[in-house]
Order: C-alpha cells, then sequence, then structure tokens
C-alpha cells in the first residue's frame, strides 16, 4: 500500500517539474527556434513525460520520414496519453475538444506546442479546423486525429468519422494509421491508461501513476495517398490497417451527416 502511494508521489512530483520545464521551453525558446528545433523538443518533452509514468513505448513499423511531406496520421483513441506516443516519434499538431483548451496550465501548454482545438458542438468548426489541417499539410507539417471522435476500451474501434480526413484529400498528403493499445509485461491488456465514460483527468492520472509494468504498443501502419481518394474510402482503409494490427473486427462506417463530430481527442 504505502509503496504505492509512494509511486504515486514520485511520478506526479515528476509530471509536476516536467510541466515547469515545458513552460519554460514554450515562453523561452519556442518563439525563436526553427521548426526542426521545435519538433526535436517536442518529442524528447514527450518521451521524458511517459518515462516518468513509468509506461515503456514499444514501436512496430516505420514511421513516415518528414522530408517526405506533411502527414495525417490517424489512430485509435483510448487515453488521453495517446497523442503523446506519436509526438514521442513524430511532430504533428494534434486536434482536441475546446475544453482541454481550459485545463490549468496543461491547457496553455497544448496550445503554445500546436495543438488546434474544436467545438463539437458547432458544426460549422469542422470546416475551420479542416482548412487550418489542409493549409498544414501543404505546408509540409504532420496533423493527427482520433477518427473515432471518443475514447473507447480497447475491447473494440468505434467507426471512423470521416469529416477531418478531408483534409489529407484536399492536400494530396499522406495518412498514415496508427495502431494504439496499453498492454502488461505478459502482453495482456492494461487497463491503467483507458480514459472512458465520466472519468475525469485528475482520477485517470493518479491511476496510471500508481500504475506498474504499462507498455504502450505503437505501431505506424503503411502510408496511403490521400490524393484521388473520398475521406470515406480513406476511413475505411484506416479502420481496416488498424483493425487488423489489434485483431479486431472493422466497424460500419455511419452515413455521413454534417452533424458528424470530428476526430478530437477526448
Amino acid at each position: 500500500m504505502w509503496g504505492r502511494v509512494m509511486l504515486r508521489v514520485l511520478r506526479l512530483g515528476g509530471v509536476v517539474v516536467l510541466v515547469l520545464v515545458g513552460l519554460l521551453i514554450l515562453a523561452g525558446i519556442f518563439p525563436w527556434a526553427s521548426r526542426a528545433a521545435r519538433a526535436a523538443l517536442t518529442m524528447r518533452w514527450s518521451r521524458i513525460l511517459l518515462a516518468t509514468l513509468g509506461i515503456r513505448l514499444r514501436v512496430s513499423g516505420t514511421a513516415p520520414e518528414v522530408a517526405d511531406g506533411g502527414v495525417m496520421f490517424a489512430a485509435n483513441h483510448l487515453s488521453w496519453l495517446d497523442p503523446f506516443l506519436v509526438l514521442a516519434h513524430c511532430p504533428a499538431h494534434f486536434v482536441a475538444k475546446s475544453e482541454v483548451r481550459s485545463w490549468p496550465v496543461l491547457g496553455w501548454l497544448a496550445a503554445q506546442s500546436g495543438t488546434l482545438f474544436i467545438e463539437r458542438e458547432r458544426r460549422q468548426d469542422v470546416a475551420r479546423i479542416s482548412t487550418a489541417f489542409t493549409r498544414l499539410l501543404r505546408a509540409g507539417e504532420n496533423v493527427g486525429l482520433f477518427p473515432e471522435s471518443t475514447t473507447g476500451d480497447g475491447t473494440a474501434l468505434n467507426p471512423f468519422k470521416p469529416a477531418l480526413l478531408q483534409a489529407a484529400c484536399a492536400a494530396g498528403a499522406r495518412l498514415c494509421p496508427v495502431a494504439i493499445r496499453y498492454v502488461d509485461q505478459a502482453g495482456r491488456a492494461h487497463p491503467a491508461p483507458i480514459w472512458v465514460g465520466e472519468m475525469s483527468f485528475a482520477d485517470s492520472i493518479l491511476r496510471i501513476a500508481a500504475a506498474r509494468g504499462i507498455v504502450a504498443e505503437l505501431t505506424f501502419c503503411p502510408c496511403m495517398a490521400g490524393a484521388h481518394q473520398t475521406r470515406r474510402a480513406l476511413a475505411l482503409q484506416a479502420e481496416t490497417a488498424i483493425a487488423s494490427v489489434l485483431s479486431l473486427s472493422v466497424p460500419r462506417i455511419p452515413p455521413e451527416t454534417p452533424a458528424d463530430p470530428p476526430g478530437a481527442m477526448q
């Protein structure tokens, strides 16, 4: 019991220090740093965050080369940790729900590091984010999203919402499906990182900080071309690739409507 309490205290203390360092980097270095320097700092910070929380990252597949132009990463969604798994290896601008912007300190960190925030209740905000993603991709920047639009427990995929995949089609950019899962040392599903239902961020990070043996498995699937495709075709291809890696069935993509929520992290 006391061992777990001490582990949680040490890890949370490390996270607090890391957040403070992140604030200093964003305020004192980012405004004058090159794109390459920002990418390197973001990747290093993300890796240290995972290590501080005791999470071992295991990567499979080949991440796309930055020199080949902007890439859209589309991943299944299980936890608030998910973006940091990708960012530990590839720079990208992720989209998150607007509520994240109001989180104390962390919301400012996310905004300054390039996260885009979307108001999921406003249908016109999808077009705004899609336009921003298209502009970033054409400029050679990477973007990332979670087309399920919500987190799951890892036992099934939610149907991918295709709305924001339009940016890959419009920019003629590559789409890289990314499969994520959290397991223990024996390869069994680890429940601690899963963030579903009404669980608060505070409850989630406390749960993760007290857990042992979390292994985050990140699989980069082969890229697919966004040019000359529809967003629904891309969504189905991404679903199929990720479902294959995770040994899950491919969900049926529901009919697309203007009210389809975008691929923001929970």
